[in-house]
């Protein structure tokens, strides 16, 4: 059985912006941190090296259950998806809950599995979610080696852990349910 996890570059780049801003807008005794620490858009060079480093270590983890892995061009992100670009939210009229709509993306991260076909799907939104963090820790305890090495290492460390998730949840086999006769 194959599954697909897609999540937004944009989406990861924009949120790693401001992981390393809020890091350095808040550190004490440092007026220069914030300066230092955020990226900005001269380090898109670095940023765009650190991504692909990612995407590395993504596959080199999952080795053996990748059966693509790259950019797509031109999709929808469905509205079930957990990981959906900024957009509206609208109220439909029927009833209370909120409709998002889709959101035609330009280009997307996609990441295919070839997984046991007793596969539980409804890990498949946590581990979306599991691999868009992935990406932004990864991304930030690289940039943190250069400007922030204090906080580095436990960027590097939930970035392993996630990516552990993301595993551990792709060869996770839900058990087997016994069928049930009306007599």
């Amino acid at each position: 059985m194959e599954i697909t996890l897609s999540i937004n570059k944009e989406d990861v780049m924009q949120e790693v912006a401001i992981t390393t801003a809020y890091t350095g807008g808040k550190m004490d005794n440092d007026e220069n941190a914030l300066h230092r620490i955020s990226t900005v858009d001269e380090d898109e060079n670095h940023l765009e090296r650190f991504w692909e480093e990612s995407r590395a270590d993504i596959c080199q983890e999952l080795i053996g259950l990748v059966t693509f892995e790259g950019m797509v061009n031109d999709s929808l992100i469905k509205p079930i998806d957990p990981v959906i670009p900024s957009g509206s939210v609208t109220q439909s009229a029927s009833n209370s809950i909120a409709v998002l709509p889709p959101v035609l993306n330009k280009q997307h991260y996609e990441l295919r599995l070839d997984v046991s076909k007793s596969f539980d799907e409804a890990l498949l939104p946590s581990m979306k979610l599991s691999l868009r963090s992935f990406f932004v820790h990864n991304i930030v305890a690289k940039w943190y080696i250069y400007t922030n090495k204090g906080e580095a290492g436990d960027y590097a460390d939930k970035a392993t852990t996630l990516l552990d998730d993301i595993h551990r949840k792709a060869v996770y086999k839900k058990k087997p349910t016994r069928p049930t006769y009306d007599d």
